[in-house]
């Protein structure tokens, strides 16, 4: 789960909505986001192959990609796991990597975006990636490509002195 929120920068409700037959050989997801808009979203080959070992360690008919193995949802393959599930795995694995950050779903979702911006990627992209309606919207994500864009511009402008 948190491979997969990493490496495509989805929504916490996407991820936990999101079925098996939504991905393809390439690691691209259609998925139906905020809003009801659709878009496609796309998983970094890792990921895939987290995802793929993952699926043949499963015997059960669920639709979905992620599950719960214990709790109520547990036994119904109708249900897929709840935010808080999720949220619960986060902070398992933030405690046991000894992880002293805050971390959420959503700063996961935060990460991805900075990180693509601060490797230099387009923001009109990074908007169509994340499925927002603005680039306003967008924006805030990257404030922290900010810092990593004055450092690059005092570093390879040709008027530096």
């Amino acid at each position: 789960m948190l491979e997969t929120l990493f490496a495509s920068g989805m929504r916490i409700s996407e991820l936990i909505n999101l079925r098996r037959n939504q991905i393809d050989h390439t690691g691209r997801i259609f998925i139906e986001g905020k809003g009801k808009k659709q878009r496609f979203i796309y998983l970094t080959d890792r990921a895939q192959k987290h995802i793929h070992s993952f699926l043949t360690l499963r015997d059960d008919e669920s639709p979905y990609l992620f599950i719960a193995k214990r709790g109520a949802n547990a036994s119904n393959k109708a249900k897929h796991i709840s935010p808080n599930y999720l949220q619960a795995k986060i902070k398992q694995y933030r405690e046991l990597l000894q992880i002293n950050v805050p971390t959420s779903a959503h700063s996961l979702r935060h990460g991805f975006a900075t990180y693509l911006a601060e490797q230099g990627a387009n923001p009109a992209a990074i908007q169509i990636l994340l499925g927002h309606e603005s680039l306003e919207t967008t924006t805030r994500y990257v404030h922290a490509s900010d810092r990593y864009a004055e450092d690059t511009h005092h570093k390879f402008h040709p008027l530096k002195e």
